[in-house]
C-alpha cells in the first residue's frame, strides 16, 4: 500500500528505543495522520442518549474515503446515514416539539444520505468543512468528531482551550458552525410552527488529552473535556458539559481505530433544568464486516408484474380449501402489480375481507384499496378502524385514490381521533387520512371545516394544512378566528392557510 508523503506517521523508534515503548504514560509519542488517498475505509458510528425523552440510540455505517489536496492536505469524504435504533430506543420523542427538548432520534429522522467532508493537514487540524451535521452538546459535528487535532511536537499530553459557540436551549446543539448552514428539511432539527428565533452562546472547551499507551502497532489517548457557556444561570453555567473517553490510534494505517466518548450535559436555564447523558462510539470496520460496508446496494427487485395466466392461476388458489394456499395467494396479490385487474378478481379479493385467517384479510383488503372501484367503498370505510396499522394507512390512501365523498366524514372522523399522547407526533394512517381528504379537494371542505371547533389544538393544526390546500372563501373567516389563537402553532398554521387561500382565490 503506498501512502501519501506528507502523511505518514513518523516512526517512533527514531524518537526513542523500542524496549522504552512499552505503555509509559509518559513516552512523548509524534502523531501524525496517514489517510492512504485513493482509498475507501468503513467505520460504525453509535450515539446514545439518556434524558427526559428516555434512552435513545442512533447509528451508522460511513465510508470514509480520501485523496490528496494538494501537496500537504488530505481530503477525507463520508458517506452514510444515521438511523434510530430500535433495539434500544425507548419510544422516542419523534421530532421537535415547541418548548420540548432535542430528541436524538431527530437526528436521523427523514435526513438523507449526505456527504461530508473535511480537509486536514497532518495533524489532523480541520482547514475545510463542508456537508456536516451538528451533535448534540458537546459532541460537536458527526465528520469532525472522528479527527481529534495533534500537536505539532512529540508529546505525552497536551492541553487546548478555545471558544465554541452553541445552540441555546431547547436545541443544544453543538459546539459547531454546522447548524449556521444545515441542509434543507432539516435544519435546527426541522421548521414546525411557532418556533422562535434560536439562539447561539458562546462557550469555552476545554480539552486535556493525555498519552496512555503505546506500541508499535497503536497509541491509546486519553481525553477529558469540559464545556460552559459564558451566559450564567445564578452562579453555573446557562450550559455545561463534561466528558471522558480514550481514542485508539492506528500507527500502521494513521487514521483512528476507535473513539469512546461519555458525556454529561446540563442546561438551567430561568425555566427549565435539562440533563442528559450521551456516548459517542466510532468503530474501523476490517475485514468481512468492511467488506460489507463497502458493498454496492443490492439490486432494486421490480415490483411483481403478473401476467394473465398468473393471475388465473392465484384466483384459483384463492378458491382452495387449504388456509395456507389461499394466504400465499392472497399474500402474492397483494405485494405484486396488477396491470389490468379484471371485476371477478376484485369481487373474490371483496369476499376474502371477512376471512378468519387475518393474513389472507389483510392481503385481500390490500388489493381493493389499491384497485377497487367505488363499489368497495363501504368496505373499505369499514376497514378504517382495522385492528392492522399498515391495512389502515393502505385503505385511507385508497379512498384518497377513489375520491368517493362518502369517505369524506370517516376520513375527518380517523383525524380527529388520531391523535394519541404525544400531540406533536402523527401517525401514518392520519397523515395519509388527511392527504385523503385533500384528494377529495373542496367538497371536503364543510367536514374539515368542523375540526375547527375540535379541543385538541394539534387536530385544529391539521384542519388547518388541509385547508390551506382546499380551502375557498368559505374558510377564511374560520381560519382567520383561529389565528387569534394564544397557540402559536394553531395562529401561524391558520395564518399560512389564509394566504394561501387567498393567492389561490385572486388567480
Amino acid at each position: 500500500m503506498r501512502y501519501f508523503p506528507a502523511y505518514c506517521l513518523s516512526v517512533a523508534a527514531a524518537l526513542l528505543p523500542l524496549h522504552m515503548l512499552a505503555g509509559t504514560e509518559t513516552t512523548p509519542v509524534l502523531l501524525r495522520y496517514a489517510f492512504a488517498p485513493g482509498q475507501t475505509n468503513a467505520y460504525s458510528v453509535e450515539i446514545e442518549s439518556q434524558g427526559e425523552a428516555g434512552r435513545e440510540a442512533i447509528t451508522g455505517t460511513f465510508a470514509v474515503s480520501s485523496r490528496a489536496v494538494g501537496s500537504n492536505l488530505i481530503s477525507l469524504t463520508l458517506r452514510g446515514q444515521l438511523r434510530p435504533s430500535m433495539r434500544r430506543s425507548m419510544s422516542p420523542m419523534m421530532g421537535y416539539r415547541p418548548g420540548g427538548s432535542m430528541s436524538l432520534s431527530s437526528y436521523a429522522m427523514g435526513i438523507p444520505t449526505l456527504e461530508r467532508e473535511l480537509v486536514i493537514d497532518q495533524r489532523g487540524k480541520i482547514v475545510r468543512l463542508a456537508g456536516d451535521q451538528a451533535l448534540p452538546i458537546p459532541l460537536g459535528q458527526l465528520a469532525a468528531s472522528l479527527i481529534q487535532p495533534f500537536p505539532a511536537e512529540a508529546t505525552a499530553g497536551w492541553e487546548n482551550e478555545e471558544e465554541v459557540f452553541v445552540l441555546d436551549e431547547p436545541l443544544l446543539q453543538g459546539p459547531a458552525c454546522a447548524f449556521l448552514n444545515q441542509h434543507p428539511g432539516y435544519s435546527f432539527g426541522g421548521y414546525m410552527p411557532g418556533r422562535g428565533a434560536q439562539g447561539v452562546l458562546a462557550a469555552r472547551e476545554k480539552t486535556s488529552i493525555k498519552v496512555t499507551d503505546v506500541s508499535a502497532a497503536a497509541v491509546t489517548l486519553q481525553k477529558t473535556f469540559s464545556l460552559a457557556t459564558l451566559m450564567l444561570t445564578g452562579p453555573e453555567p446557562r450550559i455545561g458539559a463534561t466528558g471522558e473517553g480514550k481514542i485508539e490510534f492506528d500507527r500502521a494505517l494513521g487514521m483512528p481505530k476507535r473513539i469512546e466518548l461519555d458525556c454529561k450535559t446540563v442546561a438551567a436555564t430561568e425555566d427549565v433544568s435539562r440533563r442528559s447523558v450521551l456516548t459517542l462510539r466510532w468503530q474501523l470496520l476490517e475485514g468481512e464486516e468492511r467488506d460489507k460496508a463497502l458493498a454496492p446496494p443490492p439490486t432494486v427487485i421490480p415490483e411483481k408484474r403478473f401476467s394473465a395466466q398468473e393471475l388465473t392461476d392465484l384466483q384459483e388458489e384463492m378458491k382452495s380449501d387449504s388456509p395456507g394456499t389461499r394466504m400465499l395467494a392472497a399474500r402474492r396479490l397483494s405485494t405484486g402489480q396488477i396491470t389490468n385487474p379484471t371485476p371477478e378478481l376484485i369481487a373474490k379479493m371483496a369476499s376474502q375481507a371477512n376471512d378468519p385467517d387475518d393474513s389472507v384479510r389483510t392481503a385481500a383488503l390490500t388489493v381493493v384499496a389499491n384497485y377497487g372501484t367505488k363499489e368497495q367503498v363501504p368496505l373499505l370505510i369499514k376497514a378504517l378502524n382495522d385492528s392492522d396499522a399498515s391495512l389502515r394507512t393502505a385503505v385511507a390512501k385508497g379512498l384518497g385514490r377513489l375520491k368517493d365523498p362518502r369517505a369524506i366524514e370517516p376520513l375527518v372522523g380517523v383525524v380527529a381521533s388520531g391523535q394519541g399522547d404525544q400531540p406533536y407526533y402523527r401517525s401514518p394512517r392520519e397523515s395519509a387520512a388527511a392527504i385523503a381528504l385533500v384528494n377529495l379537494g373542496p367538497n371536503a371542505e364543510p367536514a374539515v371545516l368542523a375540526l375547527l371547533k375540535e379541543k385538541n389544538i394539534e387536530t385544529r393544526i391539521q384542519a388547518c394544512n388541509i385547508l390551506k390546500q382546499i380551502g375557498t372563501k368559505k374558510s377564511l373567516s374560520p381560519l382567520k378566528n383561529q389565528t387569534l389563537s394564544p397557540s402559536k402553532e394553531l395562529s401561524e398554521a391558520a395564518a399560512d392557510a389564509c394566504r394561501s387561500i387567498q393567492r389561490r382565490e385572486s388567480n
